[in-house]
């Protein structure tokens, strides 16, 4: 379609998923981009054509430029920005999608420790995906399992599942 991103176009993101679901009976995890104007609708399109689930977020597009050459600094033009600086949306995109779907989200983007993740589980993800932080800490992925459990441990938390959703907004 003229290189758009599929994930930023509902009506593509439709076909695809549809196809998809057509194509296999395996389990259907719909990785979103934050990069639309509302991540609860695209959200919805992936439940309605038969996603089982979503993992929210991936990159989001950015642009870094070498001043020296007064080009991008990838051959390509635009990257993907990731790591703890697009946690805080991430957290919001999560948040959203909860509240727009019944199937299960993963959060994901930033996640660097127990915290990060406790914070995406509160939010209603019922699962985490750890990324950018094993470039850095190849046991980071592990780091915040035990760290998840302490924190389960330390606060009475009987299962991690327990957590699910457990964030209060005054007023919501």
């Amino acid at each position: 379609s003229g290189g758009i991103e599929f994930g930023q176009n509902p009506a593509v993101l439709s076909r695809l998923i549809r196809e998809v679901r057509r194509a296999t009976s395996l389990p259907l995890l719909v990785k979103l981009s934050p990069n639309v104007t509302d991540i609860a609708e695209m959200a919805r399109v992936c439940e309605g054509e038969g996603a089982d689930g979503i993992s929210a977020i991936t990159t989001l597009q950015a642009l870094v430029i070498d001043v020296e050459t007064r080009r991008p600094s990838l051959s390509n033009g635009l990257g993907g920005r990731s790591g703890p600086a697009i946690r805080p949306g991430a957290l919001r995109m999560v948040w959203q999608c909860v509240r727009a779907v019944d199937i299960p989200v993963c959060g994901v983007g930033g996640i660097c420790s127990a915290e990060d993740a406790i914070q995406f589980l509160l939010c209603g993800a019922s699962a985490v995906q750890v990324g950018t932080a094993n470039f850095l800490t190849p046991m980071a992925a592990a780091e915040v399992a035990e760290g998840i459990e302490g924190y389960c441990s330390r606060h009475g938390v009987e299962r991690v599942s327990d957590l699910v959703g457990g964030v209060a907004f005054p007023g919501l």
